[in-house]
């Protein structure tokens, strides 16, 4: 078994989902694409962070803490 093998069973075993109701469960279950998409983003990422009780980030996107790296054969 690899070391990356190893790690990826260590992560599994440690991981505990729970299952829970924040609100009423959702409707409309079909997919939304482009502006609405993003909109839909924005409010759930909104409703997450008072949820949270944390502040918005204060960061632009030009300093966004996060980097893309390539996917090996990508």
């Amino acid at each position: 078994m690899s070391d990356f093998e190893t790690r990826a069973k260590a992560r599994a075993e440690r991981m505990t989902l729970r299952k829970g109701r924040v609100g009423e469960p959702e409707v409309d279950l079909n997919p939304v694409f482009g502006a609405e998409a993003i909109s839909l983003v924005q409010r759930l990422t909104r409703a997450s962070y008072a949820l949270g009780n944390v502040s918005s980030p204060g960061y632009t996107r030009a300093t966004i803490p996060c980097r893309f790296v390539r996917w090996p054969g990508a």
